[in-house]
């Protein structure tokens, strides 16, 4: 598989983590085992997982889970044996994003690329600024999402984020 295929399937599941958050979607992803979360993950959970880490994000993971306003970026929070754990998702950690029932959304199942210097979504992604709420439902439209569940979404992040608010005021 090229690069190219590669680097689409990996900026569609970051977009699908994406909509699934903003959305209030429960899901499952499974992402490589990278043991990059804020500090390092219980030995129980290494020795488990020590390849490939399957998360469901419902319940409290959905709640905290968010979309950095300032940076974009993508940020997990859950919990393992009581402590909470977060990391920002990164480009190409995302192997699958599934149904809580385990039927498949996307899947990338291709390796890992170890030796190749993988972009982050804040790199990969070309920056624009909306200049207001009507243009960001149309550029979120664009990508397939029914134009409604776009307005929806961005609704719902605007009445969480008042820096958002506050910026297309």
């Amino acid at each position: 598989m090229t690069n190219e295929v590669k680097n689409v399937l990996r900026e569609s599941a970051m977009s699908l983590v994406e909509i699934m958050l903003l959305e209030n979607e429960p899901f499952r992803i499974v992402l490589w085992n990278n043991d990059n979360w804020n500090a390092p993950l219980p030995k129980r959970i290494l020795e488990s997982f020590p390849t490939q880490l399957v998360l469901d994000i419902k319940d409290q993971a959905l709640d905290d889970s968010y979309i950095d306003p300032a940076t974009g970026e993508i940020i997990i929070c859950t919990v393992f044996d009581g402590a909470e754990y977060i990391k920002v998702l990164e480009y190409g950690e995302i192997i699958a994003v599934l149904s809580l029932d385990g039927q498949p959304y996307i899947l990338n199942d291709f390796a890992q690329d170890k030796e190749e210097e993988v972009l982050t979504a804040k790199e990969e992604r070309v920056v624009y600024e909306p200049q207001s709420v009507d243009e960001l439902v149309e550029i979120v439209s664009s990508e397939g999402i029914p134009k409604e569940s776009a307005k929806k979404s961005i609704d719902c992040f605007m009445k969480n984020n008042p820096e958002l608010r506050e910026r297309f005021q």
